[in-house]
């Protein structure tokens, strides 16, 4: 039987969201609403070229909506692909993209800042493809404007590398000046203390243990993409073989963000080799349970246990397809 890999156990679940207080441009001083808060500013706002690269860190923070009419107009540029979302952490970018085919692809990395008499630039945006890094894009002319406790941001998007080394299927191309407003913070992020399961849960956790039901642990999920399943409907038996020229997976990376973004990942050689994006949300005020929505719409609910500073526990039971009762649990810890 297949494991669940977060689509199935969180899915099995961007995005990381540093705790250190970092003001905006448009103050010296910490934004008022975050007060209580121990979590990243989530109210930044300026004109990104005339920032440090602290200050920008907060202005970029979030996760950014794009509508239908947030492309810019240059008639150059036809492509038959759309930008769904951009999200930025203190360390990380997720960028969702939608093919002709209305799939969503998502890319993962980090980013840097390019940056001239300590103010930046440009941002550069690095991610992972085939075991090799590359800088796919720059993003320049960032500014994030609020209006009555709306934040809307434009700037211009460039890639330096083609989609298709992510499989992705766009012609044309992407590069345009882009705008889009902000989505709201969780609830629970405006008084997250340190002490709270918010702020602990909240970051980038990596995979250091897994069991279930069935029997299997950590290393036997690393082999599963490996793993060749027949069935015989004579018998009624499913037999496994393992693909011996397959390169099983290195490690299993879990984000959690403060706009209420999942991010799972799992690695092979270096680069990503399945990432799901989807939707989370505290469902008790203990903050020990959670609602997960993939992307396919489809939800589930997820129970925390042993939440440390470093580490939780994240379990699921469901009833398999012959009605048993299936159980798993990762322990997650902080990256």
């Amino acid at each position: 039987m297949k494991r669940y890999s977060l689509t199935a156990l969180i899915i099995a679940l961007t995005l990381s969201c540093s705790k250190d207080t970092v003001s905006s441009s448009t103050s010296d001083v910490e934004d008022p609403r975050m007060v209580a808060s121990a979590m990243t500013n989530v109210f930044g706002s300026g004109l990104v070229s005339e920032q440090t690269a602290e200050e920008a860190k907060t202005t970029i923070f979030g996760r950014w909506e794009f509508s239908s009419s947030s492309n810019s107009s240059r008639s150059s540029n036809i492509t038959d692909c759309s930008f769904d979302s951009i999200e930025f952490t203190d360390d990380s970018f997720l960028i969702n993209i939608s093919d002709p085919n209305t799939t969503i692809h998502s890319i993962h990395g980090d980013y840097t800042f390019e940056e001239e008499n300590d103010k930046v630039t440009k941002v550069i945006l690095n991610s992972y493809s085939g075991g090799e890094l590359y800088s796919i894009a720059e993003i320049t002319n960032i500014e994030v404007v609020e209006t009555d406790g709306v934040f809307d941001i434009s700037f211009t998007f460039s890639f330096l590398e083609d989609l298709s080394i992510f499989s992705i299927p766009c012609s044309g191309d992407l590069s345009e000046d882009y705008s889009a407003e902000k989505d709201e913070p969780m609830d629970g992020t405006l008084d997250a203390d340190i002490n709270s399961n918010h702020y602990k849960a909240v970051g980038l956790f990596l995979a250091s243990a897994y069991t279930d039901s069935d029997g299997w642990d950590l290393n036997m999920v690393y082999q599963e993409p490996c793993i060749d399943y027949s069935y015989d409907h004579t018998t009624g038996e499913e037999t496994e073989t393992i693909d011996e020229d397959c390169t099983p997976l290195d490690s299993i990376q879990l984000e959690l963000s403060t706009f209420g973004t999942y991010l799972f990942m799992q690695f092979s050689d270096n680069s990503p080799y399945y990432i799901e994006a989807g939707k989370w949300a505290w469902t008790n005020d203990e903050q020990t349970e959670i609602i997960v929505t993939t992307p396919s719409g489809e939800t589930f609910d997820v129970i925390l246990t042993q939440i440390t500073d470093s580490s939780f526990i994240m379990n699921i039971e469901e009833l398999d397809d012959d009605g048993e009762l299936y159980s798993a649990a990762y322990t997650w810890s902080k990256q």
